[in-house]
Order: structure tokens, then sequence, then C-alpha cells
């Protein structure tokens, strides 16, 4: 991504920059992205309130050209939460204060990726191994 795109996108964006801090991810950002890319942003709500997020993400559906793929960040999961901390760049906010924000996600997925990771398989027949596996030691 060159500086000319960056300044572009923020120009696209900027009316988000008054009540919000929004970071940009994925292809766009790394630079891997074709015709056919959408630009990924997501939109720091810093609200708990599942609710009152799904209705900042209605909000912002259609407010701009469909080649911004616009999220609230609080709406991922968390495993795509910390995909995005791991490679994002600020638009709008302070980058100290966004990464202390992204804190509690980074602990949150400490606590529950070995879950996550463990109940992940390539194929079937893993899965049925694992199940297998699991009945056995509760015996």
């Amino acid at each position: 991504m060159n500086c000319a795109n960056l300044k572009e996108v923020k120009e696209q964006l900027k009316s988000l920059a008054q009540k919000f801090e929004v970071i940009l991810f994925g292809s766009f950002l790394k630079g891997d992205t074709h015709s056919t890319s959408d630009i990924d942003i997501a939109v720091l709500s810093r609200r708990q309130d599942k609710i009152l997020n799904i209705q900042l993400q209605k909000k912002l559906l259609g407010q701009f050209p469909l080649k911004f793929d616009i999220r609230v960040f609080e709406l991922f999961p968390v495993h795509i939460q910390i995909s995005i901390i791991q490679n994002y760049e600020v638009l709008f906010g302070d980058p100290l204060e966004i990464s202390e924000y992204f804190y509690q996600f980074r602990k949150k997925w400490d606590d529950c990726k070995h879950r996550i990771l463990s109940n992940q398989f390539s194929n079937y027949h893993e899965r049925l191994s694992f199940l297998e596996r699991a009945s056995k030691s509760r015996i």
C-alpha cells in the first residue's frame, strides 16, 4: 500500500474520524489486492453492548462506497480480532491508545486460544479420532 492510496482512503472516510477510531486491515494493507478487492475497515466502538454495536453496524451500511467493507471491530469473533490486531494501520485515532485498547482482546485470546486451536481439524477423520479419544478419557 502506498501513501497516496492511504491518503485517498482517509479522505473518503474522514466523516468517521469525528466519532470513532478507525483502522485498516486485510489485503489492501498487505498490498495483496486485485481489481475486485474491497478495503477492509474496522470501526472501534469501545462498547461491550452487542445490540448497540449491531445498530452501529447497520447505521454504517450504505454510507460509504461499496469498495469499503466497514465493520464494527467488537462484533468480530475473537480469532478474527486477533488476526486484525496482528496487522493493522490506524486511519483515525491515537495509535498508542488503540494498542492499549487491544490489550483486553489479546488477553481474552490468550485465555481461550488453546480451546479454539485444539478444536480445529483438517478433516472429518481427525475430528472423529479426537472425539473417540475424548470419550475414552472420560470413562
